[in-house]
C-alpha cells in the first residue's frame, strides 16, 4: 500500500494491490498452549491425589471434623474426612471422605468403619492415643467380592475382626436377655469367643444372639452341644438342697454364656450352620434337656402344690426318671363347672427313657409306655414329698400300692392319669387335726369346774394344817422344859446309886436268877398247853411214845 502511494505521488498513476496469504501458526499461541498444559497437569495431580470418594453414615458426628479427621487401617492413614452433613430426616449424619487409590481394594460391601476414641470397659482402656491426636475413623477391610462406596458405621468396634478363623452360631433365649454384645462365650472356664449381636423379636418375644467361636474351639460345637447362662453367681434352691456355682471372674462381672456336650448323649455329628441353639437358664436345666424322648402323664393333686416347681424331679424309689413339665396345665376338655368336691390341680409330668438307662429313642419311649400301663393296672400311685426342709421344695414320688391292684387306667385330654395319694406330711397333719378335734370334744369345762372345787378344798385343808401347826407351836412354847430337866436329873441320880451299891446290884441279880428258874419250870407246862390244852382237864388218851430197846446180848 505504501509503494502504491509513493508511485502515485511520483508517477501520478494508480497500481492494484497484491495480497499474499500466510499459512503458518503465529508464535503468539505458544504462551496460551503452555499455560493450558500446565493447568491440565495441576488438575491431573490434584485428581490423582484426591483419590476415591466414599460416603459413611454415622449416628452422630461426635469426634469428627471436616478436613481434619483421618481414616486409618492398622494405624496407617488411607483417607480423610471432606465434609459432614446432617441427613434430611435428621436421623444421623453423612460423612464424605476421600480415600487413597491404594485403598480401593479394601472397599468391599462388608467393610466396617467406626470412630476410635477413649473407651473404658471391663476388658481394659483403649484409645488413649486419641487424647492428644484427636479421634479418627478406623476401618476393617471386607472379604466379599462386590465393592461399595456407601457404608453404615458401627457404634462400637467390631467384636471379631473379619477373616478370623472360627464359626458363627445363632442362639435364642425365651426367658430374658442373658448377655450383651462383647460378653464372653466360655468353654469349661476358658474364653473361646464373644457375643457379636443382640436383637429382640417383638412378635415372638425371643432374644436372638449371634456369637463367634474362634478356632480350634469351633470343633467342639456339635449337634449335641448345649448352651446355658453363666452371668453372675448361680444359686439354686431345689428339691436336692442348695447349690452354688460360679463362672470365671470376667463372666462373674460382665456375664457370659458357656457350652458343653452333656454325658450320655447319642453320637454327635456336624450341625447345620443355620441351626439355632437354645440358651438355658442354668447348667441343670441344660443337662435336663439333653433327653429328647419323653412320655407324658397327668397327676391330679388334691393337696397344696406349694413348693412344687417346673423342672422338679419325678422319682421312682429314689431314682430320678423324669421331671415336672407344667403345673395347673390347661386341659382341652376341661370345663368350668360348679362342683362340690375340691379342685384337683392337674400337674403334667414326663418320664424320660434316657434317665432310666434306656435308649433315648422310639424304642425306649415304647418300653416306658408299656411298663407304666402295667404298673398303673397294678396300683401305681403318685405323691408329693419334701425334698429339702431348708428350701421347702417338693418333688413327685412314684410308688406301688398293693391294695389297688386291678385298677383301670383313666385318661384326661389324652394323658394317662397316675392316681395321687396324700404325702406323709399331709397324712400326719390330718391325724393331728383329728386328734385336736377329739380333744376339743372332751368336756373340759366340767373337768375344769371339778378341778376348781378340788383346789378350793385343798386350799381349806392347807389353811387347817397351818392352824394346827400354829397350835402345836404354841403348846410347845407353853411346855415347862425346866421341870423336864429336873426329872431327868433325878433319874440319872437313881441309876448312879444302883450302880455304886453292891447290895442293890446283887439283889437284882438274884431276882433275875429266880425268874429264870421259874421260867424253866413253866416251860413244859406251856408246851403242853400249846400242843394239847384239854389235857389239863381230861386224861390224855394218847399212848406213850414207844421207846426202842437195845438188842439182847
Amino acid at each position: 500500500m505504501s509503494e502504491s502511494l509513493v508511485s502515485s505521488k511520483d508517477d501520478k498513476t494508480v497500481s492494484p494491490a497484491v495480497i499474499k496469504s500466510n499459512k503458518g501458526i503465529s508464535k503468539i499461541w505458544i504462551i496460551p498452549l503452555i499455560t493450558l498444559l500446565i493447568s491440565a497437569w495441576f488438575v491431573y495431580q490434584e485428581l490423582s491425589k484426591k483419590g476415591l470418594e466414599i460416603e459413611i453414615e454415622f449416628e452422630t458426628a461426635s469426634g469428627l471434623e471436616a478436613g481434619k479427621t483421618q481414616i486409618k487401617i492398622r494405624d496407617v492413614v488411607i483417607g480423610h474426612v471432606e465434609t459432614i452433613e446432617l441427613k434430611d430426616d435428621s436421623t444421623g449424619v453423612l460423612v464424605t471422605a476421600s480415600m487413597d487409590k491404594k485403598a480401593e481394594q479394601f472397599l468391599r460391601s462388608d467393610s466396617r468403619f467406626w470412630v476410635v476414641s477413649p473407651r473404658i470397659s471391663l476388658e481394659g482402656i483403649s484409645g488413649l492415643q486419641t487424647l492428644l491426636s484427636g479421634s479418627y475413623i478406623d476401618m476393617a477391610p471386607g472379604i466379599r467380592a462386590e465393592t461399595s462406596r456407601r457404608f453404615i458405621a458401627l457404634n462400637d468396634p467390631p467384636v471379631t475382626p473379619i477373616g478370623t478363623p472360627g464359626i458363627r452360631v445363632f442362639l435364642n433365649s425365651e426367658k430374658s436377655f442373658t448377655a450383651k454384645v462383647g460378653d464372653q462365650v466360655v468353654y469349661r472356664g476358658l474364653a473361646v469367643g464373644r457375643i457379636e449381636t443382640v436383637e429382640y423379636d417383638l412378635e415372638k418375644r425371643v432374644a436372638r444372639y449371634s456369637a463367634f467361636i474362634e478356632a480350634p474351639f469351633d470343633q467342639l460345637v456339635t449337634s449335641n452341644t448345649r448352651f446355658w447362662n453363666t452371668s453372675g453367681l448361680e444359686l439354686e434352691l431345689g428339691a436336692d438342697g442348695v447349690g452354688v456355682s460360679t463362672p470365671n471372674f470376667e463372666s462373674l462381672l460382665a456375664g457370659g454364656i458357656t457350652f458343653d456336650e452333656p454325658e450320655g448323649m447319642p453320637p454327635s455329628h456336624e450341625f447345620n450352620h443355620d441351626k439355632v441353639f437354645q440358651i438355658y437358664p442354668s447348667y441343670k436345666s441344660a443337662m435336663s434337656h439333653r433327653f429328647v424322648e419323653k412320655v407324658y402323664f397327668l397327676v391330679l393333686i388334691e393337696s397344696s402344690v406349694r413348693g412344687l416347681k417346673e423342672g422338679a424331679p419325678v422319682e421312682y424309689r429314689g431314682l430320678q426318671i423324669g421331671q415336672v413339665e407344667k403345673i395347673n396345665i390347661k386341659l382341652d376338655d376341661h370345663k368350668l363347672e360348679v362342683d362340690a368336691d375340691s379342685y384337683k390341680i392337674p400337674v403334667l409330668i414326663s418320664i424320660q427313657p434316657g434317665r432310666a438307662n434306656l435308649t433315648d429313642d422310639t424304642a425306649g419311649r415304647n418300653f416306658v409306655t408299656q411298663q407304666f400301663e402295667l404298673w398303673l393296672k397294678n396300683g401305681l400311685k403318685a405323691s408329693l414329698k419334701t425334698g429339702s426342709l431348708l428350701t421347702g421344695a417338693v418333688f413327685v414320688d412314684l410308688k406301688h400300692d398293693d391294695k389297688a391292684k386291678g385298677s383301670k387306667i383313666a385318661y384326661v385330654s389324652g394323658y394317662p392319669v397316675i392316681p395321687a395319694v396324700p404325702d406323709e406330711i399331709v397324712q400326719f397333719t390330718d391325724q393331728l387335726s383329728t386328734t385336736l378335734d377329739k380333744i376339743n370334744d372332751l368336756p373340759l369345762q366340767g373337768v375344769a369346774q371339778d378341778l376348781r372345787v378340788l383346789l378350793q378344798d385343798l386350799s381349806k385343808s392347807a389353811n387347817a394344817f397351818n392352824d394346827a401347826s400354829a397350835s402345836i407351836s404354841s403348846k410347845l412354847t407353853e411346855f415347862d422344859m425346866a421341870q423336864m430337866n429336873e426329872t431327868l436329873g433325878n433319874l440319872n441320880e437313881l441309876l448312879a446309886k444302883f450302880a455304886t451299891e453292891d447290895n442293890g446290884v446283887s439283889s437284882i441279880n438274884q431276882t433275875m436268877v429266880e425268874i429264870q428258874n421259874a421260867m424253866r419250870e413253866l416251860t413244859p407246862l406251856l408246851q403242853k398247853m400249846n400242843t394239847s390244852p384239854n389235857s389239863l382237864i381230861f386224861k390224855s388218851q394218847v399212848a406213850p411214845d414207844i421207846e426202842p430197846r437195845g438188842a439182847k446180848r
